[in-house]
């Protein structure tokens, strides 16, 4: 029990101070925490303008401008129709013919692409947003993991030493086999476990490598100094509306209301005026002619159809993105306040040094005051306490990001540092 509080109380606990700091920044003014966020904006920036999804959004956005541009321009092309005949009369004629947009569908067309290409740019801009989130979450695990590798490390190379100790003492009768075999069985687990957060570290800079193309630097390090509180607002639902994820629902709504009105138009008919001249024999021919489909079989009434009930499904769709945010909005405002309470009660018990906490507990043993077996469970809970603090502060980088996403706030803080300078 009394291991399970020890480790409980580590959740309070973590030694991640170190600061990303630069001469040529600070003699700008510039604090730490504005050097670590300037510093993540620029990976983030750099592996964002090299990302094939986002790459890829931006292309559809390409192909839609191109469609708005093609909208803008005449439906119809004039016909031109030319005839010879050559029997016993001979007979030449050359028409020319012109399909009219009677129902003006070009501006239907065109609003209708405008849309799509609205909706193409929010695609754009939500997915940069989502991304970002992505990658700074990443590198949180990958610094995360990098200071859990270092502090499982250093546990390792403290039973290493006082695996040798124990040796040495039961060489010398002052303790029994047993708790020398103790001693190497903490060394040993304590060995698996530095692989196996090895690997975890492995892990991380894998999967931010996926997202962004780049190999983490082992410098790379997420801001220390985080705010203790959200700022206080009552409205969530505004941020949850200017979402850009909601934006991009309510665009793709849009493009689907502007389709019905489209879809109405182009079923409709147009007429074609012609005119046609020529010669028969030795007469000459003038003739107007006039042509109109006869919507009878198929009015094309089914696309209209079809387009509404799109239109209702993405409307839906967009309404329960909305829920969607908000609910995700409150809910990492709940988080944020719960692990930033936990970090702010950490830093103001103080943090206490990792070595000297070691030192004095060999003392301790070696002095005879403290038995192999409390030595073991107590240097264990010490470095456990550690290890949690640093998954603590982890956590509440997720918590932070979480909500700078969810609060559509994210490009605004990465970027503001760049922007001042």
């Amino acid at each position: 029990m009394s291991f399970s509080i020890c480790t409980r109380a580590g959740l309070f606990a973590c030694l991640l101070t170190l600061t990303a700091w630069t001469p040529a920044a600070l003699s700008k003014g510039q604090s730490p925490h504005d050097v670590e966020v300037q510093q993540l904006a620029a990976i983030i920036n750099r592996a964002l303008e090299s990302n094939p999804e986002i790459e890829a959004a931006q292309a559809a956005v390409d192909a839609a401008q191109a469609r708005l541009v093609g909208a803008a321009l005449p439906l119809n092309n004039p016909e031109l129709e030319l005839e010879a005949e050559r029997t016993d009369i001979s007979t030449h004629t050359l028409g020319i013919s012109q399909t009219i947009d009677w129902y003006d569908k070009q501006d239907a067309l065109e609003q209708a692409m405008q849309a799509e290409l609205n909706a193409a740019r929010a695609r754009v801009a939500a997915l940069r947003l989502t991304k970002s989130a992505e990658l700074l979450n990443a590198l949180g695990r990958v610094s995360t993991h990098h200071e859990i590798t270092t502090l499982s490390k250093r546990r390792t190379g403290i039973l290493e030493r006082f695996a040798r100790l124990a040796e040495q003492r039961h060489a010398s009768g002052d303790i029994p086999q047993a708790e020398m075999e103790l001693a190497r069985l903490s060394l040993a687990e304590a060995v698996m476990q530095h692989a196996s957060n090895g690997a975890e570290l492995i892990q991380a800079r894998s999967d931010f490598f996926s997202l962004s193309g780049q190999i983490p630097g082992s410098g790379v390090k997420f801001p220390d100094r985080l705010p203790a509180a959200l700022p206080h607002t009552s409205d969530d639902e505004a941020l949850a509306r200017n979402h850009p994820q909601v934006q991009t629902a309510q665009q793709m709504a849009g493009a689907a209301r502007q389709q019905i009105h489209a879809a109405d138009q182009a079923r409709k008919a147009d007429p074609t005026f012609g005119l046609r001249a020529g010669r028969e024999a030795s007469e000459n021919l003038v003739a107007l002619t006039f042509s109109i489909p006869l919507q009878i079989r198929n009015d094309f009434r089914s696309t209209v159809d079809a387009a509404q009930a799109e239109a209702l499904q993405a409307e839906q769709e967009a309404h329960q993105a909305y829920r969607n945010l908000l609910a995700r909005l409150m809910s990492a405002r709940k988080r944020y306040k719960l692990v930033a309470d936990a970090w702010s009660l950490w830093v103001s018990l103080g943090r206490t040094s990792l070595q000297q906490r070691i030192d004095l507990l060999e003392t301790q043993w070696q002095a005879g005051e403290m038995s192999t077996t409390d030595y073991l469970l107590q240097v264990q809970q010490t470095l456990d306490t550690q290890i949690a603090g640093v998954r603590l502060h982890g956590d509440l980088w997720d918590a932070w990001v979480e909500w700078l996403n969810a609060s559509g706030t994210l490009d605004a803080w990465l970027n503001k540092t760049s922007k001042e300078q």
